[in-house]
């Protein structure tokens, strides 16, 4: 391989696994963990008192769990979505939801087989488009495994 072609693919593998395919479960227990990714699906009471604190019609907030309690969850959020699907990104502030205004809570998991995949098929696109700009193939390297000096 030339020199080129290494951190190339290298850097493809890399956005691959950057990229990987998420899903949104369930989350298994009644206490989550915190740490966790999380997505809390508002209820329409919900939406309309965090209106002042979230903005209007917003019907998601995604983020990591920082405390639960029984009555309390408080999420660092990294977006929330309103109803027409929007997303409105956020730098991690720390927002405090009840329970009663959460209709349901997910935890957003790596999809496995759907990131390995993805990796896969852009490891194949950046081999191949490598090999048809001449970055690496049969002329590059000499019969002895050395670069061609001629």
């Amino acid at each position: 391989m030339q020199s080129v072609a290494r951190p190339t693919v290298a850097a493809a593998t890399l956005l691959g696994l950057l990229s990987g395919c998420y899903n949104y479960d369930p989350i298994p227990t009644p206490d989550p963990r915190p740490g966790m990714r999380v997505s809390a699906q508002l209820t329409d009471s919900g939406t309309e008192a965090l209106a002042t604190y979230l903005g209007p019609n917003i019907r998601a907030v995604d983020g990591r769990l920082v405390t639960a309690t029984d009555q309390h969850l408080v999420i660092a959020v990294v977006a929330v979505k309103n109803r027409d699907g929007i997303d409105h990104y956020w730098k991690g502030e720390s927002v405090t939801l009840a329970r009663s205004e959460i209709a349901t809570l997910q935890q957003k998991k790596l999809a496995v087989a759907r990131t390995t995949f993805f990796v896969a098929v852009s490891l194949t696109g950046a081999i191949l488009g490598l090999r048809a700009f001449g970055a690496f193939g049969p002329g590059i390297l000499g019969g002895n495994g050395h670069p061609n000096t001629q």
